[in-house]
């Protein structure tokens, strides 16, 4: 039989991750966990459930630099996070602050920001998801603007030395801190490659975090079609993030970076949407099912351009769906442009979608 989460081993986790807060804000739904654990450890097993409720705090620190994106990990959105998610995924593009050698040395004050924001959220007791985001040399996508160029040959080695260096600093941080190797693997990753190289990241990371809990998603953009093609290293403590914007043309139409402008005026969410959007999850809760390693869904999201009550209607079923699944979730993203729960410029909860992913 496929090994469950019990609520005893969950509470163990808890102890073993570091103190969780006494009373977090929105806690995650009481019903029991769902998915098979039969090739992870108990404590990543509880790990992967305790995630729960979470948001991106987007659009800050995976900026080229900190600012450009119109948003910074200020300590009132770190608090505001903290206060009111179980879990916070933090997006960093470390390739970006560091050397463009193999060796990918960390620009030192760079890193000493990321600490500070890792450091506040832990200190909270919420959980942290810190990634390699918008390493856009290494799947041979357009650089953003302050972004470097990278000699196609050191690429890959140079993710491999980035999580050899972030695995060493943050080496002795509770295990409520889980490492996700690279956001969205696509294009040239897609496959084999992306295979071998996650290994080897992930090798770097057991050097000096033997037991913490890695996240480890498909290609094409964590694609869940990907998962099939997805071959984990031998190892019992990782979870594997999906992201899923289903229906693409309703949740980023109106996007201005698209090679084609996407078409705005597309609503949400009739039974054949409602399906597609539910079918993603179940697939990813096959796959789980038969790989025993839980999943996690590590974003998802509705641009702002699309009508309110089409973008709550949407997050409503997805947030309702990923539970009834026993699947964590991180929306997509607490205070930026594109579906931002938060307003910078109110300094107030964009009402309609808080509830949607909270009450």
């Amino acid at each position: 039989m496929p090994y469950r989460c019990p609520r005893a081993l969950l509470a163990a986790a808890l102890l073993w991750a570091g103190a969780a807060p006494a009373q977090p804000a929105a806690p995650s739904p009481s019903a029991p966990a769902r998915q098979a654990c039969h090739a992870v450890t108990p404590a990543t097993c509880a790990l992967a459930h305790a995630l729960g409720r979470g948001v991106n705090l987007g659009n800050a620190l995976e900026a080229p630099r900190e600012g450009d994106w119109g948003v910074r990990a200020e300590p009132a959105l770190v608090e505001l996070a903290a206060r009111n998610f179980r879990t916070v995924r933090l997006p960093v593009r470390w390739s970006n602050h560091a050397a463009p050698t193999a060796d990918a040395k960390i620009d030192e004050a760079f890193a000493r920001r990321v600490d500070e924001v890792v450091d506040a959220l832990l200190a909270r007791g919420v959980y942290v998801i810190l990634n390699v985001h918008h390493y856009s040399q290494i799947t041979g996508g357009n650089l953003h603007k302050h972004e470097f160029a990278v000699d196609p040959e050191v690429v890959d080695v140079r993710l491999v030395n980035l999580w050899r260096q972030i695995g060493k600093r943050y080496k002795d941080r509770p295990q409520r801190l889980v490492f996700e190797l690279l956001n969205e693997p696509h294009t040239r990753l897609d496959g084999e490659p992306w295979n071998r190289l996650a290994a080897q990241a992930l090798a770097a990371v057991r050097e000096t975090n033997p037991e913490r809990a890695v996240m480890i998603g498909p290609g094409f953009w964590n694609n869940v079609k990907e998962l099939p093609r997805l071959k984990l290293p031998p190892d019992r403590n990782l979870v594997v993030s999906v992201h899923s914007y289903e229906p693409y043309g309703f949740t980023h139409q109106g996007i201005t970076w698209a090679p084609r402008p996407m078409p705005t005026g597309i609503t949400c969410c009739s039974p054949a949407q409602r399906q597609a959007m539910t079918a993603v999850l179940e697939r990813a809760r096959d796959w789980n099912r038969e790989h025993g390693v839980p999943v996690h869904l590590g974003e998802f999201g509705a641009h702002s351009a699309g009508d309110m009550a089409s973008r709550v209607a949407w997050t409503r079923h997805m947030r309702t769906e990923a539970e009834r699944l026993g699947i964590g979730w991180a929306w997509w993203e607490l205070a930026s442009d594109f579906s931002g729960a938060y307003s910078l410029e109110t300094r107030q909860w964009v009402e309609p979608i808080r509830r949607a992913l909270l009450d």
